[in-house]
């Protein structure tokens, strides 16, 4: 017999005067939890949590706030056609519920029998969850596990197999056993798509840009969401769903009897982008391992180098103690540890130069790329824009022509017409013809002012003009001499 932490009881037929039937236990799963650490079963009444079902506060749904709606959720379903409006709401009420069970535990797969043991009100659990699970089995909200794990056809003819054979087939055959045979739900797990499609949006949020494009272990994607290694099958649930949508590529590598199976599941995730995840090559495999032997061989010269310390640590105990032979032993191991440490940091040097060597490679290849688009780009354009060697030769070619013609018509149209052409000769006689009929008393024109004539009328006059002084006169002085007189 087990002693109950709490004297509270819960209404339940097992549970006399604080004893539990040890048979009974795996029946009321929702009551009783095993607790390693204090080695001893707590009773967990949902009476007694302050969560309603297990859902939390926040996406507790507002069918289970009021007592009166609890109590008609859990009375048995009438027929549909009694009252069809509250037929409905019933099943879309309890869809509900089932949905914020699953959100707020991350339950990705659940049963009928485990549902019945989780939403448990006064003893008893609801009597409509059989419609409810058929409900949207038939709709396609819930999906059976066997069916949410086939893989999709990765090739043209396995597709149209599947699609045009295997499916039909099957649609058909299940057909005929719902009409022939009763299906029992209760023995059947379901996968809740709804939350998985949810579930899988915050995993590929959660996953760091350094994590993307390249080959992780479920290990490591476990210690990125924080979860414990229970959790890997529901991971792994969700990892399906997104290769399905290829947004994720998974591999096994290497041998999983031989190995952690954590570590051989390899995740390949996509850019994040909305883009699809590349096909896992042997050169993701090879930086894969390379990396990891990066990491043991990191690993293993820091034990080094803490041993070597610890190992110059006990010689100088040893001194002070004067036993020099057992420093001389001390020493000793820590030289061998330095040579082994040595060869160590050389491999470990090795191996980040094959990893750099090969980043390089890609990036000379995103270079490469990039060059191939920019020729592909021009050329395109040049098809585009109709631009080639010979059409601009034939285009300079006309374009000279066009040139000398314009020239042509430009010099044409500066041309005087025929008609009004007279020769200058004739016009210097007749301008001469004009002079010699002007009279000598009148004035000439300044405009046919002849400066020779000048020059000689201003010599004949007799104008004395006094010479230019040497130096300048002194303003001052002669101001006064005008003032005195």
């Amino acid at each position: 017999m087990l002693k109950l932490k709490e004297t509270k009881k819960p209404p339940a037929a097992h549970w006399l005067s604080g004893k539990i039937d040890q048979s009974k236990v795996s029946n009321i799963r929702g009551y009783v939890s095993y607790d390693k650490d204090l080695n001893k079963n707590i009773l967990k009444h949902p009476r007694n949590r302050t969560e309603m079902f297990q859902i939390s506060q926040d996406n507790l749904p507002d069918c289970l706030k009021d007592e009166q709606r609890i109590n008609v959720l859990f009375a048995p379903l009438r027929n549909r056609s009694v009252n069809s409006k509250d037929w409905d709401n019933k099943i879309s009420s309890w869809k509900n519920i089932i949905k914020a069970y699953c959100q707020s535990n991350e339950i990705y797969t659940f049963t009928l029998v485990s549902l019945n043991n989780v939403f448990v009100r006064n003893g008893r659990p609801p009597s409509c969850l059989t419609e409810v699970i058929s409900d949207m089995h038939k709709n396609g909200e819930i999906q059976p596990i066997h069916v949410f794990l086939r893989k999709p056809s990765e090739s043209w003819g396995g597709w149209a197999t599947e699609t045009l054979i295997k499916r039909p087939f099957s649609w058909s055959l299940n057909k005929i056993k719902n009409t022939v045979f009763t299906i029992d739900l209760s023995q059947q797990s379901f996968v809740h798509l709804e939350v998985i499609k949810c579930k899988c949006d915050e995993l590929l949020n959660s996953i760091p840009e350094k994590c993307r494009n390249k080959l992780i272990s479920l290990k490591t994607l476990l210690s990125l969401l924080s979860k414990n290694s229970t959790k890997a099958e529901d991971v792994k649930l969700l990892l399906h769903y997104l290769a399905n949508q290829n947004l994720v590529a998974l591999t096994e590598f290497g041998n999983s009897k031989q190995r952690d199976e954590l570590e051989a599941f390899l995740i390949k995730f996509s850019d994040g982008n909305g883009n699809e995840v590349n096909s896992i090559t042997e050169i993701d495999l090879g930086i894969y391992t390379l990396e990891q032997n990066e990491l043991v061989l990191s690993k293993g010269i820091e034990e080094l180098e803490d041993n070597i310390e610890s190992y110059v640590k006990e010689a100088k105990v040893h001194l002070t103690k004067n036993h020099r032979q057992l420093a001389k032993s001390s020493l000793r191991k820590k030289h061998d540890l330095e040579k082994r440490l040595e060869k160590k940091a050389i491999a470990l040097r090795n191996v980040q130069t094959l990893l750099e060597k090969i980043h390089d490679t890609h990036s000379d290849a995103h270079v490469f790329e990039a060059y191939k688009n920019a020729v592909s780009t021009f050329n395109t354009s040049f098809k585009y824009l109709g631009l080639s060697e010979d059409n601009i030769d034939d285009t300079m070619i006309k374009l000279g022509e066009m040139l000398d013609k314009h020239d042509d018509i430009q010099s044409a149209l500066a041309r005087p017409a025929q008609d009004s052409i007279l020769d200058d000769s004739d016009l210097e006689d007749e301008l001469a013809d004009l002079l010699k009929d002007v009279p000598d008393d009148q004035p000439p024109d300044d405009s046919g002012m002849n400066t020779s004539n000048v020059e000689k009328q201003l010599e004949n006059m007799n104008i004395n003009m006094p010479e230019v002084p040497d130096a300048s006169p002194d303003v001052s002085q002669q101001g006064e001499e005008v003032l005195i007189h």
